[in-house]
C-alpha cells in the first residue's frame, strides 16, 4: 500500500525495509546474460553442425571452482566429442579468450568452422575468437542447455575427475590435461567403439566415416 499510494513518500520513507525512495526494478537473470555485444543466436547456425557429420563445429562453457576458485573453459566438437579445456584463475572475458587461443594452436584451421556459447559474460569477447580463429561464433538460447548437450555431458565427466568443492586455482595444468587425455582417448559407442583422439587424428589406414 506504501508503495502504490505514496507521492513521494515523505513520511512513509522510513517505513520501508531499506528506506529506499522508490522500488528499484528488478533485472532478469535472462536479459542479464543475453546483454552479450553482437550476440548472434545459434538459428542462423549451419544445419550440418546439428547433423554431428562434419568436424570443426564446438561447444563452449566453463566449469566454475568452489566459491569462483578459478575454473576450467570447455570446448567440445559436436563430431568427434574431442575435448579441449584449460585452466583460468579468474571468470574474465580476457582469460578466457586467453586459455581458448591457447587450446585451439593445436586445432588445424580446416576444423574451425563455428563455435557454441552460452551466455555467460566471459564469452563477450567472441568476436575476436571469431577473428583470431577464423569461425563463427553462436549463442544457445538462455536455459536451453539441451542446446548444448555435448558440452554439458563432457563437462560431467570433468567432474568425475575435479568434483564440485574443487579450487581449481591449485589444481595443475598437468592434473587438468591428464583427465582430458584419459576422456580423448576413450573409445564411446557413438563412435563405433572409436576415441575421440582418433575421430580427429584418424590414421592413414583408418576409414574415416566423418565429413571433414
Amino acid at each position: 500500500m506504501v508503495y502504490a499510494n505514496h507521492q513521494g513518500l515523505g513520511e512513509y520513507q522510513g517505513c520501508l525495509r531499506q528506506g529506499q525512495k522508490k522500488r528499484r526494478l528488478r533485472q532478469s537473470l535472462y536479459q542479464k546474460r543475453g546483454a552479450i555485444p553482437g550476440r548472434l543466436g545459434i538459428e542462423p547456425r549451419p544445419a550440418i553442425a546439428d547433423e554431428k557429420t562434419e568436424i570443426g563445429h564446438w561447444e563452449s562453457d566453463t566449469v566454475i571452482g568452489v566459491n569462483h576458485t578459478g575454473l576450467i573453459v570447455t570446448h567440445v566438437d559436436k563430431a568427434s566429442k574431442f575435448l579441449l579445456a584449460g585452466l583460468a584463475r579468474h571468470k574474465t572475458v580476457q582469460q578466457s579468450n586467453q586459455v581458448t587461443m591457447g587450446l585451439f594452436e593445436q586445432i588445424e584451421q580446416g576444423f574451425r568452422k563455428t563455435m557454441t556459447f552460452d551466455n555467460g559474460r566471459e564469452f563477450c569477447g567472441h568476436q575476436a575468437l571469431a577473428h583470431g580463429l577464423g569461425l563463427r561464433c553462436f549463442f544457445a538460447n538462455p536455459y536451453h542447455s539441451w542446446e548444448r548437450g555435448l558440452n554439458e555431458h563432457t563437462n560431467g565427466l570433468l567432474r568425475q575427475f575435479f568434483p564440485k568443492g574443487t579450487n581449481f586455482k591449485i589444481v595443475k595444468p598437468e592434473s587438468l590435461q591428464r583427465a582430458v587425455a584419459l576422456i580423448n582417448h576413450r573409445p564411446r559407442k557413438s563412435l563405433d567403439y572409436r576415441t575421440p583422439y582418433e575421430v580427429l587424428y584418424p590414421q592413414p589406414s583408418a576409414p574415416v566415416a566423418l565429413r571433414i
